[in-house]
């Protein structure tokens, strides 16, 4: 592996368990990939590695998703306006994830990842009107894009948006795929611009990739013989502890 520029072996296969698992956690919930492997990695690779990893990730398997969700068309409706309003602020965001110290960047990710559980247990819903799912989603989709640029997860935020619309879980769950998808494109060019994705890390992310895929469709399956409850517990558990550890990394550093 290392001949290949990927790294030890013992370190590639953790990266590719890595996403396997996260990719368990997507194929049950339909998002929750970025959360957990950007969670895991900085303690088997860099931070900013990390980051780019994700980043070359979220693009193939959210086509994945796009094309199992069935009502595409409905999905792109409801996901363009986050798409745009992504687009403007991942850019300026990357430079910025550039120039954080990885110490802080570790502290940063750890808070965003008990916010998350925080959120995620608290489960609001604020009803979005018609008139105003155009500039809620622009300005969520600026929001989630600040944020995803330096911690790579963005999902939580644009689940808030697209669960405020009330769409079927066709509908929520192709918009997700597009968005998570371009906003995965448009990081990446953002990453390769500022310096933080290194193309030695390509091989690794297209290795990563089907690892995904794999935990997706292990996920879906799993999800459906554990219950969601469950399930959902579990993996906001596994998170919470993720958190307190990278916080207590980045303070011990």
């Amino acid at each position: 592996m290392t001949a290949l520029g990927l790294g030890p072996a013992e370190t590639v296969a953790g990266v590719l368990a890595v996403f396997v698992l996260a990719g368990v956690v997507k194929g049950a919930m339909g998002f929750g990939l970025p959360i957990v492997s950007i969670s895991l990695l900085p303690f088997l690779v860099p931070v900013d590695r990390a980051l780019t990893l994700n980043a070359l990730v979220l693009l193939a398997t959210n086509i994945t998703q796009v094309v199992r969700a069935g009502d595409r068309r409905g999905g792109l409706a409801a996901a363009w306006p986050l798409m745009l309003g992504m687009a403007l602020t991942v850019p300026p965001a990357a430079w910025m994830a550039s120039t954080i110290p990885r110490d802080a960047l570790m502290m940063v990710l750890g808070i965003f990842v008990l916010g998350f559980v925080t959120w995620s247990l608290a489960s609001p819903r604020i009803p979005v009107g018609e008139g105003w799912r155009r500039p809620v989603g622009i300005g969520t989709g600026m929001l989630a894009g600040l944020v995803g640029a330096v911690t790579s997860a963005p999902a939580t935020i644009f689940v808030a948006y697209t669960v405020a619309l009330g769409l079927s879980r066709p509908t929520h769950m192709a918009a997700l795929g597009y968005v998570m998808g371009a906003f995965g494109l448009v990081l990446t060019v953002a990453y390769a611009a500022v310096g933080l994705l290194r193309w030695a890390d390509v091989p690794m992310g297209f290795l990563a990739v089907p690892a995904a895929v794999l935990g997706m469709a292990l996920g879906d399956g799993w999800a459906a013989r554990l219950g969601d409850r469950r399930f959902r517990a579990l993996v906001l558990g596994l998170l919470a502890a993720l958190g307190v550890l990278l916080i207590r990394r980045a303070l011990s550093s």
